[in-house]
């Protein structure tokens, strides 16, 4: 049962029976869902999405609910998503291949330190606004809500962890791209007479 069933040619191959029955046509790879998600053209969207969600919702809260707390949160998580999107169209158009490793290095550096620093601030923000009560409703979200504003501090979390890991992963890519003698001059030759 197990080699109708597997992907194995070689297992197929091996039982042969009088009747040729089970004839297997290559097939093209299928790709599953997290092989699609996890593609470039995928990232890039999701990318553009955070931005705009990132910038309506900035406005939307400065407007409507002159939220300062999560209108700070939603601009700046707008900005770290437009960091990834940047990374990811450098590495797609090969000119991450000219920056330094100490470039990369720094941005997922910066990266993971306001992902936990937000991080800290959005449990801050959930502890507070259940101790004192705030609502979610339409009069309880105008002024300083920290229900919203710990949503938004997530929000930066993520869009800077997502910066500090595709910055780390491209310059592992980078590292390994580069040739060996990049940085060593080359040999001196002599001509003797």
């Amino acid at each position: 049962m197990h080699q109708i069933y597997s992907s194995d040619v070689s297992l197929v191959s091996k039982t042969k029976r009088k009747n040729q029955d089970i004839i297997m046509d290559e097939e093209p790879p299928r790709q599953s869902f997290c092989t699609w998600f996890h593609s470039l053209k995928v990232q890039i969207w999701i990318a553009w999405l955070g931005i705009s969600a990132g910038i309506m919702a900035g406005t939307v809260f400065a407007i409507q609910y002159q939220n300062w707390i999560a209108v700070t949160m939603c601009f700046i998580s707008s900005a770290f998503a437009t960091l990834v999107l940047h990374l990811h169209m450098a590495y797609k158009k090969t000119q991450m291949a000219g920056w330094t490793s100490t470039k990369l290095k720094c941005i997922a550096t910066v990266g993971a330190t306001v992902s936990v620093i937000t991080l800290i601030a959005m449990v801050y923000c959930l502890v507070v606004a259940g101790i004192e009560h705030q609502t979610i409703d339409r009069e309880g979200l105008k002024g300083a809500n920290l229900w919203i504003a710990a949503v938004w501090f997530f929000m930066t979390s993520k869009w800077s962890a997502l910066t500090w890991r595709f910055a780390r992963k491209y310059r592992a890519f980078c590292e390994e791209t580069r040739p060996l003698l990049t940085n060593s001059s080359p040999p001196e030759y002599s001509v003797i007479p």
